[in-house]
């Protein structure tokens, strides 16, 4: 069959054709690159400092600092950073040869097992084995650094971000600062204020599409991995195994999420991991019931029961042909799952239950709530999250529209 005609290709071209899609894109993949590049936009560090002992990249050197970026989610965006673009290549020349799907998994995997490689002690050192991502001494060449040499008249040859403050730092004598008001430690402006503590809201902003979408992501591959596997062992081997786990997931539906989730919170302490695992593992019901439904419809065809008479194992033929026949359905759950655990996370965070350190758009949405007369505190991260789950809300329709199969236009 002609590739341009084949089942993937004309699904494809009925999912951009959705009314709402390629917007939906736009927008989702400005978040994407906003996140990934965050510190390329917000940062005190120098993107090209060049003085009498020559030139350096001191920001590329901070990106593998733990003591600037101490969450793990922030070195694997930042490892993004640098990786990102040689996916993209690497999947635009090869997709002929080895198949796009199979170069994004395998992509995948590089980017993870380099992720935990730098978190290892592999790099030896005359102190021992070292992680390559570590702490080291905060680099001098910073904006601070720069406005000092500025107010003595010998200032070295820079190039910064757009928002020269960091995400984590408070500014003295810059609380509440209206937009566009000047930082009195770096000279710069505040493009979109500062907040009740002193963080450039705009720098928070940036850092906080990386909570979001983190959140959102790992949230949903819990739910959907622990929802995959109970769905699939209760619609395949039916009988008592599906009665005594349709129960469990009754039981677990009949709790309201969001309740369950702020129980849990409360009682540990709040940090953006716990978050992630908490609305993952109270999330997957009803992902099991879709995945159920699905094999008691699949494992009845033809194919299921011709290997079955090939003698193959019940694991291999879940797992290796009917849940793959079943993925439209969850690819489309998946989507929305997504804006779910986003929208979840930020109402944590507005009710003060979210990470106190996480520059979360949901903590920002608080500090507005506590001071209503600082407008910049409630519209710009509101429109964030706006605009985020209306993208990932506009992209799951169209993916449901483009995937029916009783679609033909």
């Amino acid at each position: 069959m002609d590739k341009a005609r084949s089942p993937l290709a004309m699904a494809m071209r009925r999912f951009i054709c959705v009314r709402g899609v390629v917007p939906g894109l736009i927008l989702l993949s400005g978040f994407v690159l906003v996140a990934i590049y965050a510190p390329l936009i917000a940062s005190e560090s120098a993107l090209l400092w060049i003085d009498k002992d020559g030139w350096s990249l001191p920001l590329l050197h901070e990106l593998f600092n733990r003591r600037s970026y101490p969450q793990r989610h922030d070195l694997l965006f930042n490892l993004l950073i640098i990786l990102a673009p040689l996916i993209i290549i690497s999947v635009l020349v090869l997709r002929r040869r080895l198949g796009a799907g199979f170069l994004l998994m395998s992509s995948i995997g590089m980017v993870l097992a380099i992720w935990v490689a730098c978190q290892l002690p592999i790099l030896p050192s005359h102190e021992g084995w070292r992680a390559p991502w570590r702490d080291r001494p905060g680099d001098a060449h910073t904006i601070r650094v720069w406005t000092a040499a500025a107010e003595q008249g010998t200032p070295p040859k820079a190039v910064f971000p757009l928002v020269p403050h960091r995400y984590d730092a408070p500014y003295e004598g810059a609380i509440l600062k209206a937009p566009m008001r000047v930082n009195p430690v770096t000279r710069h402006r505040f493009l979109l204020g500062t907040d009740s503590i002193g963080f450039d809201v705009l720098a928070r902003m940036v850092f906080g599409a990386r909570i979001s979408l983190t959140i959102g992501l790992v949230a949903t591959a819990i739910a959907m991995g622990i929802g995959s596997i109970l769905g699939a062992v209760s619609g395949y081997f039916g009988g008592w195994t599906d009665l005594v786990l349709q129960r469990l997931v009754e039981i677990m539906m009949c709790f309201p999420t969001f309740i369950l989730v702020l129980v849990v919170i409360s009682m540990f302490d709040r940090n953006i991991f716990l978050i992630m695992g908490v609305i993952g593992l109270t999330g997957w019901a009803g992902t099991a019931r879709l995945v159920r439904g699905e094999f008691l419809s699949q494992s009845v065809r033809d194919y299921v029961l011709a290997a079955e008479a090939l003698g193959l194992s019940r694991t291999r033929i879940m797992f290796r042909h009917i849940l793959p026949n079943s993925m439209s359905p969850l690819l489309i759950t998946a989507t929305f799952m997504i804006a779910g655990s986003i929208f979840t996370e930020s109402g944590l965070a507005f009710l003060g239950l979210g990470d106190p350190i996480a520059p979360s758009w949901g903590q920002m949405l608080n500090q507005g709530r506590e001071n209503l007369h600082y407008a910049w505190l409630i519209y710009v991260p509101g429109l964030a999250v706006f605009l985020l789950l209306t993208s990932l809300n506009l992209i799951g329709n169209g993916l449901r529209e483009a995937l029916d199969p009783k679609s033909t236009s």
